[in-house]
């Protein structure tokens, strides 16, 4: 799950066509997508789908929260499935025992491997399995055929590997000197799931540097000199 900067109320954002100043409070959280677009860019900041219909969605529901129903520091953007009634929609959410993208460094909590499939990362001690594991089965990173609670519309996952294919291909040619580092940024912004992405081009630093830059709202604070992931908390990931 790729980490976040999200930006700070009165922090000015700019886009091609529209310009932006962060507001701590919104009237209503709607009101917030667009400014979210212009921190985040149009992906899902749970599972990292590519799409133009994505929701704002609060952090800490409505139903479990209701004063922070407008709050900015609330707000995410996500994908209808990550967001639905069989995922995360109105559960409890406990920010310390669980890990979220604009809070943690979330690539060191999952492991993508090919074929879509997301699983807990291999590294992670005890405590932090459980909390890991907790945001898996909150937002059902995880669901895929074979997977009790699996349901047939939930695409996610097959999303998820022709991702992986398209970043094989271009790995393959990459290391041919078949293609370019521009060429392959646009096919990942196009594509969506930067985790993918960065995950099979580790050997390659220039690669995974440019894909921490060209993701609007990447947290660069969560990579070493290396591009390697880093723990963004002092006491945790």
């Amino acid at each position: 799950m790729r980490p976040v900067q999200k930006a700070l109320p009165t922090e000015v954002l700019t886009t091609r066509d529209e310009t932006f100043t962060i507001q701590a409070i919104y009237k209503s959280h709607t009101d917030a997508r667009m400014p979210l677009e212009a921190n985040l860019d149009v992906y899902c900041s749970y599972c990292e789908v590519f799409s133009s219909d994505l929701e704002v969605e609060h952090i800490i529901s409505q139903n479990q929260d209701s004063s922070r129903t407008h709050d900015w520091d609330n707000f995410l953007l996500s994908c209808g499935r990550c967001n639905g009634k069989d995922n995360k929609s109105n559960k409890t959410v406990d920010l310390n025992t669980m890990y979220f993208p604009h809070r943690d460094n979330t690539l060191l909590a999952f492991q993508y491997l090919e074929g879509g499939v997301v699983i807990l990362h291999p590294n992670l001690t005890q405590d932090q399995k459980k909390k890991a594991e907790a945001t898996m089965n909150l937002l059902g990173l995880d669901k895929r055929a074979g997977n009790p609670n699996y349901h047939k519309n939930d695409t996610r996952w097959k999303h998820r590997r022709g991702a992986w294919e398209k970043a094989d291909e271009y790995l393959k040619k990459w290391e041919k000197e078949e293609t370019n580092i521009p060429a392959i940024i646009i096919l990942a912004l196009s594509t969506g799931f930067f985790s993918v992405w960065f995950t099979v081009f580790e050997k390659h630093i220039e690669v995974r540097q440019a894909l921490v830059e060209a993701f609007k709202g990447t947290a660069r604070d969560c990579f070493d000199a290396n591009y390697n992931p880093i723990p963004r908390n002092t006491n945790d990931i």
